[in-house]
């Protein structure tokens, strides 16, 4: 959607920020407003909207207003879903299912929505390049990545996991003509420890992604492409649950592309297994 992909944009200025505020909280009166009326209601101006829209990829008002009108009914959909804490304390059982149902929604659509397809494209286009796989994390992302790599394995690519740099591995890689594409996982882009994982893969021969919260991290100006993600501050948010699924989902897209690249092979080879196992 239009307003997530706003949010994450670094290049705001406080007056830009007041507009996207005012959209966030009140998207159904955007569409009774013109330019003039938004301006005022907002206590900006109509050339802030105006390169506000600029930013988003339009030539004006209109044509974004255009846009936006057609998400309206995904926003108010979404709109409640993590506006607020997701828990007071006092759910019934059902009110727990259905929420938690909502934060995967959301959470998943929030990454679904930022990700514009030129980006997609050439990360897509880096994938298939790819002849092997390497994802970097520490703690809860280093078990995660294990589990992006057994998925990654199972369509036959070689990928590893790892939480540390091992010069040795990567040298090893360093003159050859395949090229090796790694992923860095930080939830909040500011792990020290993979930000020089990083640094020493962009120096060797590596195309590398990083997989963090924003683009605002330092991390993001060293890597060849960075993809945003969904998170919350805490565990009354339930951050372990919107950065997993996210990060999930992300996993799975690029999985999935991957598997289509190979298609052939891999329904050949799955072929082979399902006669293997009637064969038993």
């Amino acid at each position: 959607m239009l307003l997530d992909k706003l949010k994450v944009l670094d290049n705001l200025t406080a007056q830009e920020k007041s507009v996207l505020t005012f959209m966030i909280t009140n998207p159904q009166k955007i569409l009774t407003m013109n330019l003039k009326e938004l301006a005022i209601a907002s206590y900006t101006s109509s050339s802030t909207i105006v390169r506000l829209c600029q930013k988003a990829g339009f030539s004006g008002y209109s044509k974004f207003k255009y846009v936006f009108a057609s998400e309206i009914p995904t926003i108010i959909e979404l709109s409640t879903d993590l506006n607020v804490k997701p828990f007071t304390g006092s759910e019934t059982e059902i009110e727990v299912l259905n929420k938690v149902e909502q934060v995967y929604h959301r959470s998943i659509g929030f990454t679904k929505n930022i990700f514009d397809q030129t980006k997609l494209k050439k990360i897509s286009q880096m994938l298939k390049k790819a002849k092997r796989i390497e994802i970097y994390g520490d703690g809860i992302n280093y078990e995660l990545a294990q589990l992006f790599c057994l998925n990654f394995q199972e369509i036959g690519v070689e990928a590893n996991a790892y939480n540390s740099l091992n010069l040795m591995n990567s040298k090893r890689f360093t003159d050859s003509e395949d090229p090796i594409l790694a992923f860095i996982l930080t939830h909040t882009g500011n792990n020290h420890h993979m930000f020089k994982i990083a640094s020493k893969l962009a120096q060797e021969n590596y195309q590398t992604i990083a997989v963090c919260d924003s683009l605002k991290r330092q991390i993001a100006s060293i890597c060849n492409e960075t993809i945003i993600i969904m998170t919350t501050k805490n565990t009354i948010e339930l951050s372990n649950m919107v950065y997993i699924s996210s990060l999930q989902y992300l996993f799975d897209v690029l999985i999935s592309i991957k598997m289509l690249d190979k298609y052939a092979r891999v329904k050949k080879t799955s072929e082979a297994v399902d006669e293997t196992k009637e064969g038993n």
